[in-house]
């Protein structure tokens, strides 16, 4: 029996390929450059990540913060351990599920977020500083469009879902 066809020409496919590639890349730069802004002093990119994150959206669980980073959960239960020794998270069970952790900044991890922020957003504005500003702009209505039904959208109604189980 022949294999399924596929619904995409060889061209598609490979323009796929192509993009999926480039994505990659492009996060391994954007990655690399704020580590080199980071790790001089210690720092891990994936602890900003973190922290960042938690900064924007605020508390979540570390699934929900696994996904919205592209991380595995396991590394960022390694990450999360790192952080909470240095006094940057906390880690507490979900009121409304017990099984599930959720993950909060501290005051020391704010700080932490401020005095990083600018120095990481140099490292970025390097790497993207050969768009113009509309072009940045138009890369990152284009990647909210693809990342639209998951990840975006969803973003402003787990911070709201998070934040009443807190209160």
């Amino acid at each position: 029996m022949p294999p399924p066809k596929s619904p995409l020409a060889a061209g598609e496919l490979a323009e796929f390929e192509e993009v999926a590639r480039l994505i990659a890349q492009a996060r391994r730069k954007v990655w690399s450059g704020v580590s080199r802004a980071l790790a001089p002093q210690g720092e891990s990119v994936l602890g900003w990540a973190v922290v960042a994150t938690l900064a924007r959206l605020g508390p979540l669980s570390q699934r929900d913060l696994a996904e919205m980073i592209g991380q595995h959960p396991a590394g960022i239960s390694r990450q999360l351990a790192e952080l909470d020794t240095a006094g940057l998270t906390t880690r507490t069970p979900d009121a409304g599920d017990r099984r599930c952790r959720l993950v909060a900044l501290t005051p020391a991890g704010r700080r932490w977020h401020r005095r990083w922020r600018p120095r990481v957003l140099a490292a970025v504005g390097g790497v993207l500083g050969v768009l113009d500003a509309g072009e940045r702009d138009g890369l990152r209505a284009l990647l909210h469009k693809v990342l639209a039904p998951s990840v975006v959208k969803a973003e402003p109604a787990r911070r709201r879902a998070v934040r009443a189980t807190l209160r």
